[in-house]
């Protein structure tokens, strides 16, 4: 793949194996339909993977998007307690300080990776959020990660606006799953739900993972309209063939109509296996070398202000 920097843009990871395992046991994807052949990582995704995959493999930087399991939280706070409701979202609130705290200490010992911290306003509200992130900004993260989907909120929710007015301000990062939800489900996140969090903050330094999802057709008209919108290409680009996924050939007219200075691999590890991904976009068609670079590397580096 030549000299570029490979930046993965979308990793997580996990205290250890049995913690990674569960959270891919749990996460069922089922947006794009039949499975075309996907390829899954066997691995789970703890720390050591930091090593092991991505040093070895020559990745210039892995950001970690830290993604708290609040639902789970709750129900081992509710079983382990015997708490109401009421007393286990506390717990679950401080257990999601606690694993951002987590997080951040282990990337900032780790010279390859960065991190985003996991937002959900669900489990705290507004002023803690911002306070949380203030606190973790301080030590070094690049701002948040969103699922609105899996947390069951809309991105333009009110509670979560103060936290949209701090990263605009101190040009934090905030990264979300985009996608639609699962019928009859609160949580949302396809292209054009962003548009009134663009529309109200257009300094937000916004990403949307996996390029729209199961949504891509609206991603194009989003991205036009907002060219301060980046997006990265994971989990999408292992589902190419798919009902709602795009073929390989869409893929690459998409990734031409926005523009690669605006895409960024990213693989979801553990789910996916980094080198792999980076494999699929070096061999997408009609990508120009420069193109290719932009979204190996070049584009996340500039993104999260790397070089």
């Amino acid at each position: 793949m030549g000299g570029e920097p490979l930046v993965d843009a979308h990793v997580h990871l996990f205290e250890d194996p049995a913690a990674g395992q569960q959270a891919k046991d749990r996460y069922v994807v089922w947006e794009y339909g039949d499975d075309p052949g996907v390829a899954f990582s066997a691995s789970s995704g703890d720390v050591s993977a930091l090593t092991s995959v991505y040093e070895k493999a020559g990745f210039e930087r892995a950001i970690v998007m830290h993604l708290f399991d609040t639902a789970l939280a709750r129900e081992r706070a509710i079983t382990a307690g015997r708490l109401g409701t009421a007393e286990a979202a506390v717990v679950a609130a401080e257990a999601m300080r606690a694993s951002n705290r987590w997080i951040a200490r282990t990337v900032r010992n780790n010279p390859i990776a960065e991190v985003l911290i996991s937002v959900d306003p669900t489990a705290l509200p507004p002023q803690a959020i911002t306070a949380h992130l203030a606190e973790l900004a301080a030590a070094g993260v690049l701002g948040v990660k969103l699922h609105p989907v899996s947390h069951s909120f809309a991105p333009n929710d009110p509670r979560l606006h103060p936290m949209y007015e701090l990263c605009a301000d101190a040009g934090l990062v905030v990264l979300s799953h985009s996608g639609p939800g699962p019928a009859g489900t609160a949580g949302s996140a396809r292209p054009s739900d962003f548009a009134p969090v663009l529309r109200k903050w257009p300094d937000l330094r916004l990403v949307l993972a996996h390029l729209g999802g199961a949504s891509w057709r609206e991603t194009a008209a989003v991205a036009a309209d907002f060219p301060q919108l980046v997006f990265d290409l994971s989990e999408i680009i292992e589902w190419t063939g798919a009902p709602h996924a795009p073929t390989a050939s869409e893929l690459s007219a998409l990734i031409r109509q926005i523009g690669a200075d605006r895409v960024m691999l990213g693989s979801d590890f553990p789910w996916y296996d980094p080198l792999r991904t980076a494999d699929r976009v070096a061999g997408l068609p009609r990508l120009s070398n420069a193109e290719r670079a932009a979204v190996l590397g070049g584009t996340a580096m500039r993104v999260f202000g790397l070089a």
